[in-house]
């Protein structure tokens, strides 16, 4: 009887400790991904990187008054973000293909959006048949955090929601993401971590002329230990809605792979240069 007893007693200890193991064992292999998204999350908050990515995607565009189009593209995009006159900047570099090659676009752009103060500013620049056009401009004081509306990756901060109204401007603006843990794959040798992010995204203004954006996307994206995204399969769905009530419907398929990057390096020559383009 004692025998027994102990016998019992081993094998419901054997049973609690295998139980502890594969809790602990699915605990940080949960954890252990998520951790590759909080990098990717101090890195477009606090840090800094240049990246280069390499793009290919079908785009549909339709009109609520009949207009439509459908093109094959290719964009090299080189991403920098980081801090400068106490303030977060990013800067971003497209240079865009498409096929037929009569489609109207934009063969290259170079954008800057940063804080200065409470104020959130941006820079655009373009180049198109060998004439440039450009134009800076800054948003009211307290439009700081449209920053985020226009950084890369932002679905990755995660939920956020809020209200602006100053100056004469307002804006609305609400992001709900989803991201859960898929597989791992390599790129480049390197191992990453792949997640499915589901994002619904909200943004009306109100300014010279009023619009909204109503953004879906879905994205497969696979996440370097560093946190940068090295491999996304895209569908996005942007419906937007002007104050004149005309309505367009953009959608985009595609593919974004990494070609190379530079942590902790942020370019200020690359903005130097781009506001005195525009100044000039």
């Amino acid at each position: 009887m004692k025998r027994s007893f102990v016998m019992t007693a081993l094998m419901i200890a054997v049973i609690i400790i295998a139980i502890a193991i594969a809790i602990l064992r699915s605990s940080m292999q949960s954890t252990l991904p998520m951790s590759y998204v909080n990098k990717l999350k101090e890195l477009l908050i606090n840090g800094s990187f240049t990246a280069t990515y390499n793009r290919s995607f079908m785009e549909t565009i339709k009109t609520s008054y009949g207009y439509q189009r459908t093109a094959q593209c290719n964009e090299t995009m080189q991403y920098g973000i980081g801090s400068i006159n106490d303030g977060r900047i990013f800067i971003n570099t497209e240079e865009t293909s498409c096929m037929p090659s009569n489609i109207p676009i934009l063969p290259t752009v170079e954008l800057a959006y940063w804080t200065n103060g409470t104020s959130m500013c941006f820079a655009v620049y373009s180049m198109v048949n060998n004439r440039s056009e450009g134009t800076i401009n800054c948003y009211p004081p307290g439009t700081y955090p449209l920053l985020r509306v226009f950084m890369p990756f932002n679905e990755f901060l995660g939920n956020a929601t809020f209200n602006l109204v100053t100056s004469g401007y307002s804006a609305n603006y609400s992001v709900i993401t989803y991201i859960h843990y898929v597989n791992t794959t390599k790129w480049n040798g390197q191992a990453t971590y792949c997640f499915q992010v589901i994002s619904n995204i909200t943004l009306s203004q109100s300014v010279a002329q009023g619009y909204s954006n109503i953004a879906i996307l879905t994205s497969l994206t696979c996440l370097l230990p560093n946190g940068l995204p090295a491999i996304t399969i895209f569908n996005e769905t942007v419906i937007t809605k002007s104050s004149s009530s005309a309505v367009t419907y953009t959608i985009m398929q595609g593919r974004s792979e990494l070609i190379n990057y530079t942590l902790n390096y942020f370019n200020t020559t690359a903005f130097n240069e781009l506001i005195s383009k525009i100044r000039s």
